[in-house]
């Protein structure tokens, strides 16, 4: 989670790199009926990589592609995202994928800002908790 990691030299709050910092900023709710909602939550993947290499077309086809790596990272971070399953939840969709440039502190930052569907109804009363009562007659 994003708790001020980047650009600060407090050791409490620094983060090893490469790292992704995983945030949900935002989740819009629909009403379905009774006390159960639709949701629409926002996930965001920030990744973070220390790329020191010069990428402008002059610089050595070695020096560039090093330079140019943090696009492949940010690639299998996609593929693996793009192909996680689970039982509550839709498959999560890309909606953006952008760079925040952080050369006050040196490192290249990637944000991929995902989305994803699910019912939620746990404010109903008896839906998490159900007591099953076996007699025998």
């Amino acid at each position: 989670q994003d708790l001020g990691q980047l650009g600060t030299d407090d050791p409490r709050k620094m983060m090893s790199v490469p790292g992704v910092l995983i945030d949900f900023p935002e989740t819009s709710f629909s009403y379905l009926q009774g006390k159960s909602h639709f949701a629409l939550p926002s996930i965001s993947f920030v990744l973070v990589m220390d790329t020191y290499s010069q990428t402008y077309h002059l610089a050595p086809l070695s020096v560039r592609e090093l330079g140019l790596h943090y696009l492949e990272v940010e690639q299998k971070l996609y593929m693996a995202i793009a192909n996680w399953e689970c039982d509550y939840c839709e498959l999560l969709n890309r909606t953006s994928s952008k760079g925040l440039n952080r050369n006050d502190v040196g490192l290249r930052v990637r944000d991929l800002t995902f989305t994803t569907q699910f019912e939620d109804y746990s404010a109903i009363e008896d839906y998490q908790e159900v007591t099953l009562v076996l007699r025998r007659e």
